[in-house]
């Protein structure tokens, strides 16, 4: 049986729709450790083993060591010893490296937490540790007890020793480099050659730190976003309330920090109070002068970024919409707080790759060596963190239209052959008849 054109076509494109779904849910979401207490970033080791940072959940504040929360409502931050570094091998295993680390979080719920930040390896193997603060760093040593918060260490993995590199806390009580107010939260941070640069998402600026011991090198602060008031969109406070008495600074908020494929650093951003939608940018830094230049922008609430092997860049959304539209101060979820996995291809092309669907409240990003993506997520929050994998093998959407037009033009070519055939019968019907 012969098939007429239409049908071949009607086929072929059927084929090529059919395989559409299937290439955009080739991205596959798996869990790999669960019950964290606010999972921050990660890295993996020579071996393939993930090391995985937990802020903690906080204390209760009977000792006293609370502090006014600057960016949640001065709800108190309190701190415990509770924070630490864990391992999880490549056979799913995981044990605890690093314990009773400092820890301050919002109290009682343990959300937002301060701590472990961030850990990272040297060409070397030598394993270093970022702590964070989030608040005034004049209360660290007295109100706080708590001289441990704010610095970049040097770990010894088999004893658990720490030695101190810089002292982030005590620069930006000292010094302000932004000239806003007096906060620091060491965020992240990346290690390229003997060098390692970190981002303070209180200070809103980036330091260089020599890892021979030298200290802070450098420091730059990141640009204040100016966005008109009225163009801001805020949380409903109570009746009364004046949202021109609410505090806006405008400030940067770094959060994530990766070496570049060309030896530049790329920096994200999370923005300030109330964290407007499609605001947060993408930054270059040079690695030399820590100057900063704006390579991309509309995004919201950013607070991861990683390159895969090809020089793609990923970047995590924390949430879609402003975070107090969807999670109250305090750790009460109230809605939706999906986030997304973004690509950016060298050329500048942007793909949503996940949004939800098990991604909530993501923080740290690193590309795994079996070219998985791996993610600390629900990071804000206490006894429900994880650590997810996301595989990003979906064929991108210039394959699926390169079947859709292999295949029409395939139905094309059958239709021409067709015709052709018929006009050869035509004319061979009329010469019999001459």
């Amino acid at each position: 049986m012969k098939l007429k054109p239409f049908a071949i076509t009607l086929i072929s494109l059927s084929i090529a729709f059919a395989f559409m779904p299937k290439a955009a849910q080739a991205a596959k979401l798996t869990v790999i450790a669960d019950g964290l207490d606010n999972p921050r970033n990660l890295t993996f080791d020579t071996e393939g083993n993930l090391y995985v940072t937990e802020s903690g959940r906080g204390g209760d504040g009977a000792d006293g060591r609370c502090i006014a929360s600057p960016s949640a409502g001065y709800i108190p931050l309190c701190a415990g010893q509770n924070g630490s570094v864990s391992k999880i091998s490549k056979d799913g295993t995981k044990s605890t490296v690093l314990s009773s680390l400092t820890s301050l979080a919002l109290s009682p719920s343990g959300e937002q937490a301060a701590g472990p930040a961030d850990i990272k390896f040297d060409s070397k193997g030598n394993a270093y540790l970022l702590t964070g603060l989030a608040g005034d760093p004049n209360n660290r040593d007295t109100v706080l007890q708590s001289p441990d918060l704010g610095r970049l260490y040097k770990i010894d993995l088999a004893t658990g020793e720490l030695t101190p590199i810089a002292d982030f806390a005590a620069y930006e009580a000292a010094n302000n480099p932004d000239g806003t107010d007096v906060i620091s939260n060491p965020y992240a941070f990346t290690i390229k050659d003997d060098v390692a640069y970190v981002v303070d998402g209180g200070g809103n600026t980036i330091y260089s730190v020599g890892l021979d011991g030298s200290g802070i090198k450098k420091v730059n602060s990141f640009p204040l976003d100016e966005v008109p008031r009225d163009q801001l969109e805020y949380p409903d406070l109570g009746s009364g309330t004046d949202p021109n008495s609410l505090p806006v600074t405008q400030q940067s908020v770094p959060t994530g920090i990766v070496t570049a494929p060309d030896g530049s650093l790329t920096v994200t951003e999370y923005t300030y109070f109330p964290y407007p939608e499609g605001q947060a940018r993408i930054f270059r830094v040079d690695p030399e002068t820590l100057e900063t230049e704006i390579i991309a922008d509309g995004f919201t609430q950013l607070t991861g970024v990683t390159y895969d092997s090809e020089g793609n860049l990923y970047v995590l959304q924390h949430i879609n919409t402003s975070e107090w539209k969807e999670i109250e101060q305090g750790g009460n979820i109230i809605g939706d707080i999906s986030g997304s996995l973004i690509k950016i291809s060298p050329k500048g092309k942007r793909t949503t790759i996940w949004s939800g669907n098990g991604l909530e409240a993501a923080s740290g990003i690193t590309y795994g060596p079996d070219g998985r993506l791996y993610i600390s997520n629900r990071a804000r929050l206490a006894g429900t963190g994880q650590i997810i994998a996301i595989d990003v093998t979906v064929p991108e959407p210039s394959v699926t239209l390169g079947t859709m037009s292999a295949a029409a033009l395939g139905a094309a070519f059958m239709m021409k052959k067709r015709k052709r055939s018929n006009s050869k019968e035509l004319v061979g019907a009329k010469l019999e008849k001459v």
